[in-house]
This record gives structure tokens, sequence and C-alpha cells, in this order.
């Protein structure tokens, strides 16, 4: 009854090659996602350096240099962008099928019999793949001094893409200019999501804004401090751990050792009291989704919050943090 259906379900268990254009951007940018769920960063490379530079065989995120094949860093727009392009596909091969299995099967039908069966198809919406919009804001262009491929990222990146060259001690200060002027932004922001949403998800919207600033200046001086140190003369001396430089007492301890001078020399006491707060806080919104703790009470000496509650960042300390890091940054520039 069913033949050309059963015929077009046969050639689609082979399987079916389709050309997909994904969109880029008005900038000739792709958009990309780290397959890490761990990172998930979001970034974009030239679409161009993509199909000429990049390897199929692997693949580095420009954040946390995971590595994968060049099928794997699709978006989640993307893939849905995908399925619906699979399933118009399936859905308009598959609907002629039964079409034509219907017509067949009435014609067969004859008019002389007492009962008289008829066979009617109606296809289900097909959906409408939708092109996905890349429109990122505050995003930094980057472009690899070791291949040339051409990225961008919102905020912070470290890796290429294309060959992982890691490219912070490039990048670093573009870095925190970005979440300056991201914070800089964020009257403008606050209003236009107030007009298109409502001021509730305008303000939430600020708060994410805001923490993911200072997470960014912290894993960005991070990376930028273990670049620096492996600039030093006699840096093979020292065996260091892998994120050793995320711990501000061990980093201060072995720039003093290597170098003669540590943070707590290029700072203040206060300013370093300042600092490792905000470490403290960069640590509690990445494994303590922002929840207050004994620990980070004790170890940031930060009395205005009780256990259990959510930690707030604001828009001056994100600023406080950077102008903090800029000094310390140009500190340990100094001694290499």
């Amino acid at each position: 009854m069913f033949e050309d259906a059963m015929r077009e379900l046969r050639k689609l268990e082979r399987g079916v090659q389709m050309p997909i254009q994904l969109e880029i951007d008005d900038n000739g940018y792709l958009d990309r996602r780290c397959p890490s769920n761990e990172c998930a960063a979001h970034f974009k490379v030239m679409a161009e350096d993509w199909r000429d530079i990049v390897r199929d065989e692997v693949v580095y995120c420009p954040l946390c240099r995971h590595d994968a094949e060049s099928s794997n860093w699709n978006t989640t727009e993307q893939e849905k962008y995908i399925e619906n392009i699979a399933m118009s596909y399936v859905q308009g091969k598959l609907g002629r099928a039964f079409q034509q299995d219907t017509r067949r099967f009435n014609s067969s039908q004859s008019r002389k019999n007492f009962i008289q069966m008829s066979m009617s198809y109606r296809p289900s919406h097909i959906p409408v793949a939708i092109p996905v919009s890349a429109t990122a804001i505050m995003t930094q262009e980057f472009n690899c001094t070791e291949c040339n491929c051409r990225y961008s990222s919102i905020g912070a990146a470290f890796f290429c893409p294309a060959c992982g060259h890691n490219s912070i001690l490039d990048t670093f200060a573009n870095s925190i200019e970005t979440v300056k002027q991201t914070i800089a932004s964020i009257p403008t922001i606050r209003q236009a999501l107030i007009t298109s949403v409502d001021e509730n998800i305008a303000e939430d919207s600020i708060r994410h804004i805001c923490e993911n600033g200072l997470v960014k200046i912290a894993s960005s001086f991070q990376r930028y401090a273990e670049a620096c140190f492996h600039k030093l003369p006699n840096e093979a001396e020292f065996n260091i751990r892998s994120n050793l430089f995320q711990n501000l007492t061990e980093a201060n301890s072995v720039w003093h050792e290597a170098t003669g001078t540590g943070y707590t020399a290029i700072l203040t006491a206060t300013e370093y009291q300042v600092l490792t707060m905000y470490f403290q806080q960069r640590h509690l919104l990445t494994h303590k989704d922002g929840i207050i703790d004994q620990q980070y009470i004790d170890r940031a000496n930060d009395h205005r919050f009780d256990i259990g509650q959510r930690l707030i960042v604001s828009e001056s300390n994100v600023s406080e943090f950077t102008i903090i890091i800029e000094k310390l940054s140009a500190g340990i520039f100094a001694l290499t």
C-alpha cells in the first residue's frame, strides 16, 4: 500500500548529503561554540579562515583550549537550524511519497463495491529554517600571530582556534578594555532592555553582565600572569603546577621567589586585600553559583553577607577590580 513511502524510507536509511550554508555576520564571521560542557564558550571565526586555515581534524577553543573535530562546533541555534532543514527535507520527500501512494490506492477502488474506502494525506506544517543572526555586542577581534587566523569572542580569548597558539600576551589589554567598555555601556543596555522587555529582566541581565565581567577579568589575569612568568629567564627552575596562578597566595610567593618582587610589593595592602576578595568572588561564582559560604567569608574577609545569601556584584565592583588588575599586570610585566 505504501510502496513509494517505503522506498523513500529505505533511501533515507542509507543516508543523504545536503549542502547547508550557515549564516555569517556582516563582518564575515561564523558563530562557533565550544563543545566542552564545562566551557561552552561562544566565539567567532572569519568564515574564509574557517574554510582555508582551520583543519577538519582539530579545532581549539579560544577560552579553554578544548580540542575537537571541526564538525562539533555548531551553536545551539545552528544545530536547530540544521535540524529544521533536515526535517523539512524528510517531510517533503515522505509527503510526496504518501501523496502518490494515496492517489494509487484511491484509483484502485471500484465504484461498484458496496463498501467504498478512500485515503487522504494531509501534510503537517513543515518548519521554516530561520537563519541564525550573529549579533554579539562588545565583541573583540583577534588575528593569530602564528597562523594569521582571524577570530573573535565576547570578552577574553586565549587560544587560536586554528593552531592553539596562546595569544594572551597580545590580547590581555584588549580583554580588559572590552570589559571596561561593557560596564560603561550598562546604562544604555539597561534602558534598551527595559524598553524591549521589562525592568526585572533588564536588572537580571545587568547582574549577569557584571558577574561575567568579574569572572573574565580574573580568568584573563590568571592566564596573563602565567604567560608573563614563562618569559622569565629563570622560569625553568620552578615547577609550576596547573592553575597555580589562580591562587593569589601561591602566585605572590612564586613571583617573589623568582624576581624578588611579588603582588604584595606592587600593590598596597588595601589593594591586595580587595584583589583577594574579588578572586574569591570569582571562585564563588564559578563553583558555588554565587552562594555565600563560610570559606568565602574567611578567605575574602568579607562580612557584608550571611551564609546562604547570594553574592551581589555591582558595576562599581567590576570597575574597581579592573583598576587593580591593570596596576598589577603593569607591575609584573615590568619584571619580565
